[in-house]
């Protein structure tokens, strides 16, 4: 009985004893389980605002003034006719001529809104490249879209002017964002090579000179709004007060014609003691 409960015992332990035996020897007594090496982790774009140069929008609310209350005021600082000077920043001393010799300004603004219709995003979103024909067309390129950074983004959009083909590329600079460089290439070469900063310079130099509080450029145009298809003008009609010099990532100022009333309206959050009036197509601003 003993020599048979030994022979069950062995039968029972030898497979288990081979299969470990097989283990090592297919792994040698020197070998490990290769591990993998941790990958490493891929950059991100840092977030930065490379249109900034062109300020940040701030809308202030208006209070109405009554009407005795504008009886007591002097005559107007200013008086400005707004029909000829409207949409002017769009038409800058920064452009090219294209075919025919058809000259073509480029400018920058930004939409009301973001790429989506909604508000809901950063305002470099919102930023455009406009190219204005002296005939009065224009063509909206959103900045983003054409924005060129390493590795990061590489974007370009073509607009065909005249019957000819302009290649549109910002080439960014990260640590002077104002020094990012467009470039507009076309059949003939290079069309256009100008910075941020002189497109923004040139577009603040189309205003109206005003000295408030502050000395400020006065521009008047259609707002520019932006969706799937892109950007476009609408009927609303606003006024943009300009800090100038323009100074990198500066406030600037828009209000609404529709807010402005003949009887006078003041901005208090925009500048204490002024009041702004508009009658048959004439800005007026009051010292109070």
């Amino acid at each position: 009985m003993k020599t048979i409960s030994a022979l069950i015992l062995a039968a029972a332990l030898a497979p288990a004893a081979y299969a470990g035996s097989s283990a090592v020897d297919a792994l040698g007594p020197a070998r490990a389980v290769p591990v993998p090496e941790a990958s490493p982790a891929p950059e991100r774009m840092p977030d930065i605002d490379f249109f900034r140069y062109f300020g940040y929008a701030q809308a202030p609310e208006g209070e109405a003034l009554e009407p005795a209350y504008m009886k007591g005021v002097n005559e107007p600082l200013y008086t400005v006719a707004l029909e000829p000077i409207k949409n002017a920043y769009l038409k800058p001393s920064v452009g090219f001529t294209a075919a025919g010799g058809v000259r073509v300004y480029v400018s920058g603004t930004k939409a009301s809104n973001c790429p989506d219709g909604g508000n809901s995003c950063a305002d470099k979103e919102k930023f455009f490249l406009v190219l204005t024909t002296d005939s009065g067309e224009s063509f909206f390129v959103r900045a983003m879209e054409v924005l060129n950074w390493g590795i990061f983004m590489s974007g370009s959009k073509t607009v065909i002017i005249g019957g000819e083909k302009y290649v549109v590329k910002v080439y960014a600079n990260a640590s002077t964002p104002e020094n990012s460089k467009l470039e507009i290439k076309g059949p003939r070469g290079t069309a256009l090579n100008a910075t941020l900063k002189q497109i923004g310079d040139a577009v603040a130099a189309k205003g109206v000179d005003i000295r408030l509080s502050r000395a400020y450029k006065l521009a008047y145009g259609n707002e520019i709004v932006q969706g799937p298809q892109g950007g476009k003008f609408t009927s609303k009609m606003l006024v943009l007060l300009i800090p100038y010099p323009v100074v990198d990532a500066s406030t600037y100022y828009i209000f609404s014609t529709a807010e402005i009333k003949p009887e006078g309206t003041a901005f208090p959050a925009f500048e204490k003691g002024y009041g702004f009036s508009l009658r048959g197509g004439k800005l007026g601003i009051y010292a109070l």
